[in-house]
Order: structure tokens, then sequence, then C-alpha cells
């Protein structure tokens, strides 16, 4: 009997609003449980426990509120503030195989080793940081295997910026008018290969991301060297004038983060804590948790309440009860299963967006969500159809 009734009740319930509404928030309940899931163990294990926690970033967009160049007076005003450990300059620019090489062409970019967090070694190590000529590159990039090349040196091409020695055309060399035009514009000169040896200390996973895709990490001053060559200056002129593409600073354990960075704000500088960007998506990633939680009660309540406005009168609350949370739960179980697949058919996109390495474990949701997911719809059904059975007899009498 209490088959059939629940057998009728879900047919009667998907012919109305309640019980696809409640459907629908559940699934998206435990989908968003397990993407907030994924998102909280990956910055943990990728950005927090990677010394993450205790970073600053320092932008020079002056949108972010940096005044001037991060240049190495900037970078001297960073080291100068109290609580900071370090401050490491990054210095971009990029790296190739070289012109009869026996890889396959590849490109990477490359940063300042200590810019950012350091991403997670697959092979060799990184102790006491990089070296000149030294370079930490992903274990796949591009069809490379870079880890069978660890503790190899291995020549790169980079970008350098040659003499302007080609003569004016000959209308210019005709032309007086043309000649003194020609002399008050710049002319950019072109970039030329020049090749770099650098050896392979380690490879990092090739999954990590987090700092723009196919990345190379240099030491400082290499990596200075290379994004002065394509600038045309010495890598002391380019930290004096064009300065660094961000600065990256360790905080001292003894000092909060988010102090360090309101210092640094009031001296005219763009500072966050780093894992300021996960922190925000996994904030709004709840926000719409909890707003699913609401529609899937609101949902459940009313389900519960149409399913004991159908029964007839003289029908025991305790079975118009029943019927309501064995059919939420009928209901709930699958839709909470189907959400968790939807979270993990979510990976590889959140992946790519996060630059975070995400293991299907992890967007297992904890088992208090798989519960609420699971068990609200019924009781919350139930107490509908109490409640609206409560006001009918009440009304009658």
């Amino acid at each position: 009997m209490l088959k059939r009734a629940v057998s009728a009740a879900l047919r009667s319930g998907f012919r109305s609003a309640p019980l696809p509404v409640m459907l629908v928030f559940t699934f998206l309940l435990g989908t968003l449980a397990g993407v907030s899931a994924g998102i909280q163990h990956a910055t943990a294990r990728d950005l927090l426990r990677a010394d993450g926690a205790q970073r600053i970033v320092v932008s020079p967009l002056d949108s972010k509120g940096t005044v001037g160049q991060l240049n190495t007076e900037k970078l001297e005003m960073v080291r100068s503030v109290p609580g900071v450990e370090w401050a490491v300059g990054d210095y971009v620019s990029s790296i190739r195989s070289p012109e009869g090489s026996p890889l396959p062409r590849f490109s990477l970019a490359t940063h300042s080793w200590g810019s950012y967090v350091p991403p997670p070694i697959t092979s060799g190590s990184v102790a006491d940081g990089l070296g000149l000529g030294q370079v930490v590159v992903p274990s796949r990039s591009q069809g490379v295997d870079f880890t069978r090349h660890l503790g190899r040196t291995l020549r790169f091409a980079y970008s350098s910026e040659a003499e302007d020695t080609s003569p004016p055309s000959p209308d210019e060399a005709s032309s007086e008018d043309g000649a003194e035009q020609a002399a008050d514009i710049p002319r950019k000169p072109p970039l030329v290969s020049e090749t770099i040896e650098l050896e392979i200390v380690a490879t990092y996973d090739a999954r990590w991301h987090a700092d723009g895709p196919e990345t190379a990490y240099l030491s400082p001053v290499t990596a200075a060297k290379l994004a002065s060559a394509a600038d045309g200056k010495t890598a002391s002129l380019l930290r004096l004038t064009n300065g660094a593409d961000r600065i990256g600073v360790m905080v001292e354990d003894s000092h909060d983060p988010e102090v360090v960075a309101e210092r640094l704000r009031e001296i005219g500088l763009g500072a966050f804590p780093l894992p300021l960007r996960e922190r925000k998506m996994i904030a709004t990633v709840d926000t719409w948790r909890y707003v699913a939680l609401g529609g899937l009660l609101v949902g459940a309540a009313l389900f519960g309440v149409f399913a004991a406005r159908r029964n007839r009168a003289e029908e025991p609350l305790p079975r118009v009860a029943g019927v309501a949370a064995v059919s939420g739960l009928a209901v709930a179980v699958p839709a909470t299963v189907l959400g968790m697949l939807g979270a993990l058919a979510l990976r590889a996109p959140m992946e790519a967006f996060l630059g975070l390495r995400i293991d299907w474990w992890m967007l297992v949701p904890s088992p208090v969500w798989i519960l609420l997911g699971m068990l609200l719809p019924a009781l919350v059904a139930a107490a509908g159809a109490s409640v609206s059975r409560a006001g009918r007899r009440q009304r009658s009498a």
C-alpha cells in the first residue's frame, strides 16, 4: 500500500511544480557541495600548505592601487616594511627550442622562482631556490617529456633586441624631409634569437598552471637577464625603469599577512594575500550552495503540502507524513548522487580554470552535506504534509 501511495505521489508530483523544483535544487546542492570541496582541497594542498598562507602578491596595475613601476626603489620599499621576510621581483620572458634541436618545438613562458607559490615538484628538488643557469619545467609539455632530461643541461633559445644597423630606404635617402622624418621617428630594432644553457634541476606536475600554462621557472637574476634582452636593456636598467611584472612577498610567521598587505597599500602598492582569488571563489560557490539549500527546503515543503492535499481527509496523519517523507527520500537520494557525479564531470574544467590538480576524491562532499541533501527533503516534506493536514483539520473543525 505504501509503495503504491508513494508511486502515485511521485507521478502526481512530477505534474506539479514542487517536486521538479526539489529535484533540481537537490541536484545543484550535491554539485555545488562537491565543487566547493574540490576547490578547498586543491587550494589547501597546492597553495596554503606550500607556504601560500604567508605570501602576498604586489600587482603592477594602478587599478590595484600601485603608484608607478615596480622598480628597484619599490622593491627596496617592500623589503623595508616590518613583517616582510623577503621579496622577489618577477621578470617575465620566454624560452623555446632552438633551431636544430633534436627536441620537438616548444615554447615556455619564464617567471622568477620565488615570486609565487612553488609548483608541486614531481622529480628533482629545489632545496634553497634556483641558482644561475638552473630551470624548473613542467614534467611534460608540448610533446616533450622533460623528466627524461632531469639533471641535464640543455640549450634554449630566447629573444634579444638586435642593434639597428639597417640603412635608410632609397626614398628616405633621396628626400631631405624624409631623412628628417626618419631621424625623428625611433625605430624598433628587430628581435634576434640567442641561446642560453640551462640545467633542468626539477620538474613539476604539468596540470599545475596557477601561474599560467606552459611555464618555466628561473632564478630572478636569469629571469631578469632574459626579460631585459628582449627589451634591449641591461638587467640593472630594466630593474630601474620598467621594473618587475609583480613582486612576490613572503611574510614572517609571526606577522599577519593581512596587516602586512595593509602596510604595503599605505605606501602606494597594490598588495593582497595570495590565496585571495581562491577564497573569493569558495565564498561564491558557498553562497550558491546555500541558495540551492534554500530552494530545496522550499520545494520540499511545498511538495509535502501538495501531497497532504491529495490524500483523503480521513487518512491518518502518520501515513500522510510517511508517504511525503518516503517520496522525498526517493527523489533526494538519486538527485544527490547525480549532483556528486555532476561535480566529477566538472573536474577537468575546474583544473583548467584554477590551474590546480584536483583528484576525484576531492570532489566528494563532506558526509554532513551528503546527508543534508538526502534526508532534508524527506524531513521537510513530512513536516510540510503534517502542517498542511493540521491546518486542514483545524479549518474543518
